[in-house]
C-alpha cells in the first residue's frame, strides 16, 4: 500500500499540466515513470546520457540489456535506422503501430551505443497509449522506457507497483491499470524469416495471419549469446514466494496439501471455485503482475498456477509464469 502522503506528491493525475512538468523533466536529464498500454515505462530521453544511466541504476539493470526506444510518429521512428530498417518499418509498423510490437532493426548513428547495449541493432516501438505518445511529442525526443521496477520483479501494471519498486523521488503518472498487463511482442526480421525474440500482446498468430512470411519462435540466449531483445537471457517476472505450475487440479492439490506455507492459487476463470480451502485468483495475462505482486504484499510463500491448454496456448503468458517459476517451470 502506497502512504497517501508519497502518492499526493509522487503519483501525479495524467493531465496536460503534468504530462508538461514530466517533459521538462526529460529535457533536464531526468527520468520519468509512464504509463503505456503494456506495463508502466521508466523513460528518459535518448540524447540524454545521465538519463540513460540512471534508468540501469535505478532498475539494477545488466548493461548488456538493451532497451526499447519509443517513438510517437513514423518519421521519428525512421532516424533510428537505415534504410533497411526504415523499409521494416514502413512494412511491419504500418500493420500494428501504433501497439505493442517492437521491431528490432539496424541502429542508425543518432542512436547512443548504452541505449543499445553496444549493438548494431535497436529496439523501436510506437506505443498506443495516449498519455505515452503525448510525453513523447512534449519531450521533443524519442525515449528509452524499459519497465518501470527493479530488474527481475514482476512489471508494473499500476502506478502503485512503481511506487513500491522505485519509491518516492520518481515522478509517476498515473493512467490507472494498463490495458494488456504483459510487455510489447519483440520481432526480428532476418532473411524474410520473423524471428519472435519474446512473446507478447502481439501473438505470432497475429503476425502470421498479415502474410509477412514464415514467423519463427527463437529461443532463451545462452550466457555467451548477444541478447538482442529485453527480457529473453536473465531471470524476470519473479514475486518473492516460490511458484509451482501445474497442468491439473490433482497437481495443484498435491503441492498445496504438501505444503504447510502460506499459498494462493492462480487459475483460469472456469476453475474459480475447484479450490474451496485455499485463497484462490483469477490469472489472465492482464492481471498476472498484479496477482504476483498482491501475493508479495500478503507475503504470502507459495503461488500454485493451474496451466490448463488455454493458458499453455497463451505464449506471452506462459512465457511469463515460465520465468516467474524459474527457466524449468518447477511442477511441469
Amino acid at each position: 500500500m502506497v502512504p497517501e502522503s508519497y502518492t499526493c506528491r509522487m503519483i501525479h493525475v495524467s493531465t496536460h499540466e503534468n504530462i508538461l512538468e514530466a517533459s521538462t523533466i526529460l529535457q533536464n536529464g531526468g527520468i520519468v515513470a509512464v504509463p503505456t498500454e503494456t506495463v508502466y515505462g521508466l523513460a528518459g530521453s535518448i540524447n540524454q546520457p545521465e538519463a540513460i544511466t540512471e534508468i540501469f541504476r535505478r532498475k539494477g539493470r545488466p548493461q548488456d540489456n538493451p532497451l526499447i526506444v519509443h517513438v510517437s510518429s513514423f518519421e521519428e521512428a525512421y532516424t533510428l535506422t537505415t534504410e533497411e530498417g526504415r523499409e521494416v518499418i514502413q512494412k511491419i509498423g504500418t500493420a500494428f503501430w501504433p501497439g505493442p510490437l517492437t521491431l528490432v532493426v539496424p541502429c542508425s548513428e543518432d542512436v547512443p551505443s548504452a541505449v543499445t547495449a553496444g549493438l548494431d541493432t535497436v529496439a523501436v516501438r510506437m506505443p498506443s497509449n495516449s498519455i505515452f505518445l503525448d510525453l513523447i511529442r512534449a519531450a521533443g525526443s524519442p525515449l528509452a522506457a524499459p519497465s518501470a521496477n527493479v530488474s527481475g520483479r514482476p512489471s508494473p501494471t499500476r502506478a502503485e507497483h512503481v511506487f513500491e519498486d522505485l519509491g518516492k523521488d520518481v515522478y509517476i503518472l498515473d493512467g490507472g491499470a494498463c490495458e494488456h498487463g504483459i510487455e510489447s511482442t519483440v520481432i526480428r526480421i532476418l532473411d524474410g524469416t520473423i524471428h519472435v525474440l519474446r512473446p507478447g500482446a502481439v501473438s505470432a498468430l497475429d503476425l502470421e495471419k498479415l502474410g509477412f512470411g514464415a514467423v519463427v519462435r527463437s529461443g532463451q540466449p545462452g550466457e555467451s549469446e548477444v541478447v538482442r531483445s529485453p527480457g529473453t537471457k536473465y531471470r524476470h517476472y519473479a514475486p518473492a514466494a516460490e511458484v509451482i505450475l501445474c497442468k491439473t487440479i490433482d497437481q495443484a492439490n498435491m503441492f498445496l496439501q504438501g505444503d504447510t506455507r502460506s499459498s494462493i492459487v492462480l487459475v483460469p476463470e472456469e476453475y474459480l471455485g475447484e479450490f474451496p480451502s485455499h485463497a484462490v485468483r483469477l490469472l489472465s495475462a492482464a492481471t498476472v503482475f498484479d496477482e504476483l505482486r498482491r501475493a508479495d504484499s500478503l507475503q504470502t510463500r507459495l503461488i500454485v498456477v493451474l496451466c490448463d491448454e488455454s493458458v499453455m496456448a497463451h505464449e506471452a503468458l506462459y512465457n511469463r509464469l515460465l520465468k516467474a517459476a524459474g527457466k524449468d517451470g518447477k511442477g511441469l
